[in-house]
């Protein structure tokens, strides 16, 4: 059956408005701050996507998500505000987990916006994509309410309501601490593990190679170097430190040709006829064993889900949609975490990759038969090219968020990204595998010492270098603050799209 894409067009204009005013309707009184109409419309607008490319699998899986979010708006999310009304009133002493997102300071109250919250009263307990805390300013260090941290609350409310639809809880006494989860036998191994090979860099390298070097193998922050991090800050390059989509895929590049090499070398091997699936499913395979040692972070988890989708199409020799894996890697979190859709690293990430795929096809094109220098031309125009395209992504949000817009950030992507893929991360790729070979062992053998040393020189090299442009650059960052709403968003995004849409659209035209 095939779908002709002026009748999706007619859907287009007949069902999206009428589930938009459906559910501002149905939801301008209810604990939801998720908008769900723009969930919906990107729902809606991937599965007329879909049938625009007869993408059929996909298209059951948007079905499917759209109808699990939509069980949770509408059974989910009521009856946790009945639970509210009948179990939660003022007096009431109450215990609640979350992950911090915002906070915001008054001259005598102290505001925290939660995500991913699980309240405890008694013997029953709720989960709740958002809550908003308030209590007294006083006496209460500020620096310990920072975004991200997984706070546990105790304490007896002194009112309940809902705000801008979302729960409000104020509190006049409490106490606080980090919110601690079980953890099963296999995570206590793993953390074992990591202590340990954290516990043999930091024998052989220094604090300020072992704060560049723990963030880039076990995702892990080193504390005895905060001059360094500062630096990676106010540049701008505080991304190359985190385990995300850049690292993932120079990982994966590096395990598939290491398994390529190893296969060659045995002809049995290296004539099968499955030889290039066996050694993507290999190189996958040592991805997500990575990704389990290094305690599967958002950042790096999302990229490993995308790239099992693509390797997996490849594989099946279904169609290449990088698009489509994208934008079901981003469906795949929201239903797992629907508050997820707050948090920086989630819109960053996503808008990063988003235009990068966008502007594909204007990136010039390597092949075989250039020459050593105009490979390296054009591998120098796709580098400019792409950082660019994140550049346009990305620098509403940076401005809004940090208050902060920076031109440095261009050209140091440009040259400190490039070093880290050739020399940094297989330098240190290399000394976390000699060293977990090593454990049991004493951190003295000959093997070990070289290949520590040499990591200590070029991540030192590498910051040595970031300084240095630092310095000459510094010039380039200068403080902006967008005051923009959902409406100057979309615009923005509307237009950039859409003229990479026409560009491209005439590139492939010319060519």
């Amino acid at each position: 059956m095939q779908f002709k894409w002026h009748k999706t067009g007619l859907i287009e204009l007949a069902f999206l408005p009428a589930t938009l005013i459906w559910i501002f309707y149905r939801y301008s009184h209810t604990l939801n701050q998720l908008h769900p109409e723009w969930i919906l419309l990107g729902l809606g607008l991937g599965v007329l996507w879909c049938l625009r490319y007869n993408l059929y699998l996909p298209l059951s899986l948007l079905l499917l998500i759209a109808g699990i979010i939509l069980h949770q708006w509408l059974v989910i999310l009521p009856s946790s505000v009945n639970w509210l009304k009948q179990e939660i009133s003022a007096g009431s002493t109450i215990m609640l987990n979350g992950k911090i997102q915002e906070r915001f300071i008054n001259e005598d109250t102290i505001r925290l916006h939660l995500n991913s919250v699980d309240i405890i009263k008694g013997e029953k307990k709720q989960w709740l994509p958002e809550v908003m805390l308030s209590f007294p300013k006083k006496r209460r260090r500020i620096s310990s309410f920072y975004r991200g941290r997984q706070l546990q609350v105790i304490g007896r409310l002194n009112e309940v309501g809902v705000e801008n639809n979302r729960l409000h809880l104020a509190f006049t006494e409490f106490r606080y601490r980090n919110a601690i989860y079980p953890q099963n036998k296999l995570f206590r191994k793993r953390n074992s593990w990591v202590l340990r090979l954290t516990d043999r860099a930091q024998f052989h390298l220094s604090s300020q190679a072992l704060a560049l070097y723990l963030p880039l193998t076990l995702a892990r922050r080193s504390y005895g170097s905060r001059s360094t991090a500062k630096i990676f800050q106010e540049t701008g390059m505080a991304h190359l430190l985190a385990i995300s989509g850049l690292h993932i895929g120079l990982i994966y590049g590096i395990i598939l040709v290491l398994v390529r090499w190893l296969g060659r070398l045995s002809n049995r091997f290296l004539e099968h006829p499955r030889f290039y699936e066996i050694s993507q499913l290999i190189s996958l395979t040592g991805i997500w064993l990575y990704l389990l040692l290094i305690g599967m972070p958002t950042p790096a988890s999302r990229a490993v889900f995308m790239l099992s989708l693509l390797v997996a199409g490849r594989l099946l020799g279904q169609v290449h949609q990088p698009l489509y894996a994208l934008f079901a890697t981003a469906f795949f979190f929201i239903f797992l975490n629907p508050a997820v859709i707050y948090e920086v690293s989630f819109q960053l990430s996503f808008i990063a990759v988003l235009f990068i795929l966008w502007f594909l096809p204007l990136y010039p094109q390597a092949h075989e038969k250039d020459s050593i220098l105009k490979r390296l031309v054009k591998y120098g125009l796709i580098s400019i090219a792409i950082t660019t395209a994140v550049m346009l992504g990305t620098w509403p949000v940076v401005a809004s968020i940090f208050g902060r817009l920076s031109m440095e950030t261009f050209w140091l992507n440009l040259v400190m990204v490039l070093l880290l893929g050739l020399f940094v991360l297989p330098s240190c790729l290399l000394a976390l595998l000699v060293s977990a070979l090593s454990l049991g062992n004493p951190p003295f053998g000959f093997l070990e010492n070289s290949i520590f040393a040499l990591t200590e020189l070029v991540v030192q090299g590498w910051f040595s270098v970031l300084e240095f442009l630092h310095q000459w650059g510094n010039w380039a960052s200068f403080p902006l603050t967008l005051d923009w709403g959902p409406p100057q968003f979309i615009l923005y995004y509307t237009i950039i799209l859409g003229l990479g849409k026409m560009l491209t659209n005439r590139f492939r035209k010319t060519d």
